[in-house]
């Protein structure tokens, strides 16, 4: 009895998180085009981007008949705390994107212009400012991979019912 009572809170629970939405960190839908072509884009997020888009089995060129196009991104950092001496303690980084798909045959747009942002905040170490700017530098490739990932799923979400080329 026990047994199938904690089977059964089990089942309810997967099924719980699965319906809020909730997904391993990295895991991304497929998007059901075949190619994609990428304007616009900063280096470090293109390379990223084609990376993930090509590993899903998704051609980046400059042939296909869909554009991802990056309209803007944007990167703020601020000072979010300071030390009792009034130095810098914390940090908070934000990131920015601006994007949208297009038909490149007929020229439509297939999604409205988004917006995404992505914020992370770290400490910052006055005494040692070597190792704290290597720490935002790992930061903000965190803020490209996450922002990839979740713009791949809006991408996949967007293309589900379409008709592709």
């Amino acid at each position: 009895m026990r047994v199938t009572v904690n089977a059964i809170t089990t089942l309810l629970l997967t099924l719980l998180i699965t319906a809020c939405g909730w997904q391993l960190r990295g895991a991304t839908s497929v998007p059901t085009m075949e190619s994609l072509t990428l304007i616009g884009a900063s280096t470090e997020l293109k390379y990223s981007l084609e990376d993930e888009l090509e590993n899903q089995g998704v051609l980046v060129h400059n042939e296909s008949p869909y554009e991802l196009i990056i309209d803007d991104e944007e990167w703020m950092r601020r000072t979010s705390a300071v030390d009792d001496q009034g130095r810098q303690a914390e940090i908070e980084l934000r990131y920015t994107l601006y994007w949208h798909l297009r038909d490149v045959k007929t020229g439509a747009l297939l999604t409205t212009p988004k917006r995404m942002m992505a914020l992370r905040s770290l400490p910052w170490y006055p005494e040692n400012a070597t190792a704290s700017s290597d720490e935002e530098q790992l930061v903000r490739d965190d803020l490209y991979e996450d922002m990839t990932f979740r713009l791949i799923n809006q991408i996949a979400v967007a293309s589900k019912g379409w008709e592709t080329y």
